[in-house]
């Protein structure tokens, strides 16, 4: 006797074999898979409490996002309200906006309702794990602890982190900065990690840097120390904006810096890595360092495209990320990168549907070294698993299916979602939340914190 057992389908694993099953089942157990094969077979050797037909559907593992910022929800076209003119270049839109505006301003309860809202809006278009560098320097301590409530009250599988860094100022006569926030948000870190990683919950906590403009090689290094003590990765933003800011300070780019140190390993997930020369990248080569493509907030920033390309050909690991920016439909983000450096290349043969699809799928579960746990259907794993309702023009088998999912398919084909082996939404309809519920109160707060923002920086608001 099983939990659960999906009868029908077509199912795409993403394991090693990238094997797919015309007429498959997937039976699970408490919150694991404990079988995966053909309909027949399934339903012969499995009784359930729960049978799902799944006939004409499609049977996927769900999508991971190794890469957010979840409270950002509340920011989403507050810039419409903005006098554009006075932000001539993406540090314009950091140091007069968004570290201002949202993250200087974000309290525990906006962290807390941002955050649900986005989880739900992931979860409802089939991403099944997020990873969130949580943002607040000043609503510390406790945010960590906002943040896994909203994300388990919605249900989705989370890796968070308190983003640390060194940038608020400490004495606004001479603009000088100080480490005495980055102190509380190590603790925060800590204690979070402590509390949580050795449980097997919904959420874990990671180390979470902003980058290193933004922290002292010293911050760097003692954040490497605490991750190899605590047994846990290194969240950080790395080469999103040109390394001439680095090497005007140090003569060294990000990752020269940050090898030089000994910084980098096969625990840290770096995000966007826009800016890498052939020597950065064979840093993180050497290095098994992790990245976090996010090609759609590169474009909405202005800025350039990623080395996807080269870093795949060099054998690095890339996952996919969308900031919490602009849309959470991960199939749109799925779509971009299958697109863009087609484009950016002049190279129509550039990134595969199954390259692109193991990028969404097993590619984050490596990226967070989770791959034993979530990323395929295999037995063993967690059931996190999606059940799409095929709209497609074309026949859908083995050998259109990748296709299918990169070129047609949309968020809103998302019927069911299981996680951690609960059936969270089915036939689109939330089992865990009232989604009207968490709409307003997520348009409550940003309704607020805009208002906080007007009186703040009137001079900025149209």
């Amino acid at each position: 006797m099983v939990d659960i057992l999906i009868l029908g389908g077509i199912v795409r694993t993403t394991d090693a074999e990238r094997s797919v099953i015309g007429k498959g089942a997937i039976a699970i157990e408490k919150n694991k898979i404990v079988a995966v094969g053909p309909r027949d077979e399934l339903k012969r050797d499995y009784d359930a409490d729960r049978v799902i037909e799944a006939d004409g559907k499609v049977i996927l593992p769900g999508f991971i996002c190794t890469h957010a910022h979840m409270t950002s929800v509340l920011d989403h076209n507050m810039m419409c309200n903005l006098d554009s003119s006075q932000f001539k270049e993406f540090m314009d839109m950091l140091t007069k906006h968004w570290w201002p505006m949202l993250e200087d301003q974000s309290t525990k309860e906006d962290v807390y309702y941002g955050t649900r809202f986005a989880a739900l809006k992931m979860l409802k278009s089939g991403t099944t794990c997020v990873t969130d560098m949580v943002e607040g320097p000043n609503a510390l301590p406790g945010i960590l602890d906002s943040s896994a409530r909203a994300i388990e009250e919605i249900g989705i599988r989370a890796v968070i982190g308190n983003e640390v860094s060194e940038r608020l100022v400490v004495n606004p006569k001479t603009g000088e900065t100080g480490s005495e926030n980055a102190e509380e948000g190590i603790r925060e870190n800590i204690g979070f990690i402590e509390k949580r990683n050795n449980k097997d919950g919904l959420v874990k906590g990671r180390f979470a840097l902003h980058s290193a403009y933004t922290c002292s090689p010293e911050l760097l290094k003692k954040t490497r120390q605490l991750a190899d003590k605590h047994k846990t990765g290194i969240l950080i933003h790395l080469a999103e904006i040109p390394p001439k800011l680095l090497q005007e300070k140090y003569g060294k780019t990000a990752p020269q810096l940050m090898d030089d140190i000994g910084f980098l390993g096969p625990d840290v997930l770096a995000a966007h890595c826009i800016h890498l020369s052939d020597a950065d990248l064979e840093i993180f080569r050497k290095n098994d360092v992790k990245i976090a493509h996010t090609p759609m907030t590169n474009a909405l920033a202005g800025l350039t495209v990623a080395r996807v390309p080269d870093m795949l050909e060099a054998g690095l690991t890339i996952s996919l990320g969308h900031d919490c920016f602009f849309t959470m439909d991960f199939l749109e983000c799925i779509r971009w990168v299958f697109l863009v450096h087609k484009q950016y290349r002049l190279n129509p043969t550039l990134m595969t549907a199954d390259q692109v699809l193991e990028i969404a799928t097993i590619n984050g579960a490596r990226a967070l070294q989770m791959e034993k746990e979530i990323g395929s259907l295999e037995p063993g794993k967690k059931a996190d698993l999606i059940i799409v309702d095929p709209k497609c023009p074309t026949p859908i088998n083995n050998n259109t299916l990748s296709s299918f999912i990169v070129s047609d398919m949309n968020g809103t084909d998302v019927n069911t979602v299981i996680v951690d082996g609960k059936i969270i939404m089915e036939h689109r309809k939330f089992n865990t939340v009232d989604e009207q519920e968490v709409l307003e109160s997520c348009v409550e707060r940003a309704t607020d914190l805009w208002e906080r923002d007007k009186k703040l920086f009137p001079k900025l608001w149209l």
